[in-house]
């Protein structure tokens, strides 16, 4: 099926950098604020059957993530869930057009779009800690 097909741009290793963002003084006025390196890497394979893949990142910080990403048939939609280190769980749903793939969820919202080749993800993510969609991270990811 096409739309699980389309989920094998992220499989692979990946090692990326960028700047992540947040903080108590955080706000429309100073949105990079708390500025701090990020690095992490990530891993992303099919789960048996390969209708879903698995996300198996780990940042600095730390901040560790598992998480997994599919096609629900009875909804029609792409969906990521995730589980994080220090205690929580998201739900995003997703939305792909050409090599961009956007991220909608409750408390953050993300875009992670990939180079012609397939080799390189630029991502951008948002979270809204009081009512404003602010810079939570920004990273380039690439292919090892």
């Amino acid at each position: 099926m096409a739309e699980h097909e389309a989920l094998a741009v992220f499989l692979g290793d990946w090692s990326a950098e960028g700047t992540s963002y947040g903080g108590d003084d955080q706000s429309p006025d100073n949105p990079h604020t708390g500025a701090s390196p990020w690095r992490s890497i990530h891993t992303v394979r099919w789960h048996s059957g390969e209708f879903f893949v698995v996300v198996d990142e780990r940042a600095n910080g730390p901040f560790d993530t598992l998480a997994v990403m599919g096609w629900d048939q009875e909804r029609g939609r792409y969906f990521a869930r995730s589980i994080e280190n220090p205690g929580f769980t998201r739900e995003y749903e997703l939305t792909v057009h050409g090599g961009t793939w956007t991220y909608t969820g409750e408390h953050e919202r993300a875009t992670t779009v990939f180079s012609d080749d397939g080799a390189t993800q630029t991502i951008s993510w948002e979270w809204r800690p009081r009512g404003d969609w602010l810079p939570l991270c920004d990273r380039v990811a690439t292919r090892i």
